[in-house]
């Protein structure tokens, strides 16, 4: 499944990664703060059939993909889609550069950037900042507590039981919409 892992650094919690050859700490004089750097493994895609549970820091070069739910934990990268037939979790920070899909819930305490499309048939819970290039679709419940960002795309609530809130903020340049399958009007 894994066929190679570079080492990269990260200089700080957040920031962009480093690559090196060597991932030991670094020291200045006494004086001066510690930097201390935290090794990123690299991967191709990873896939499962069962739940995974990932720690970081991580950069995944292919997608991940998964039988059941996939907890994120730590800072990733993922350069292709990441698609889960049950639950994500994300604590911590994620940057998907394609799609996601979760047939399940999706609940993020930290930030997410996804540049591509989302669609979630379970709801959604949002607990820090998610920031969407493409469409958002959820099937369940919407909450925000932080805030939801999205470039020039809409937000779509389907089902009878699906809502929308959202307590600090939020940025949509496209169309919110909420649709009803037993809508009288």
């Amino acid at each position: 499944m894994y066929q190679y892992e570079h080492s990269m650094t990260f200089d700080s919690q957040g920031q962009g990664g480093v690559y090196s050859a060597n991932a030991s700490t670094g020291s200045s004089n006494t004086n001066s703060t510690r930097q201390q750097h935290a090794t990123v493994k690299r991967r191709n895609s990873i896939e499962s059939d069962s739940s995974l549970e990932l720690r970081g820091p991580m950069e995944v070069d292919g997608s991940v993909k998964s039988g059941g739910g996939v907890a994120f934990s730590g800072n990733f990268a993922v350069r292709d889609r990441i698609e889960a037939y049950g639950d994500i979790s994300i604590v911590g920070d994620l940057r998907c550069s394609s799609r996601i899909k979760a047939y399940g819930n999706v609940k993020i305490d930290g930030s997410a950037l996804c540049v591509d499309r989302v669609k979630i048939f379970g709801k959604l819970k949002v607990t820090g900042t998610f920031e969407v290039q493409g469409d958002v679709e959820v099937w369940g419940a919407i909450t925000i507590n932080g805030y939801l960002l999205t470039a020039y795309a809409s937000i779509t609530t389907v089902g009878d039981q699906s809502w929308y809130q959202t307590e600090q903020g939020e940025i949509v340049h496209g169309a919110k919409l909420i649709q009803r399958t037993n809508y009288e009007g």
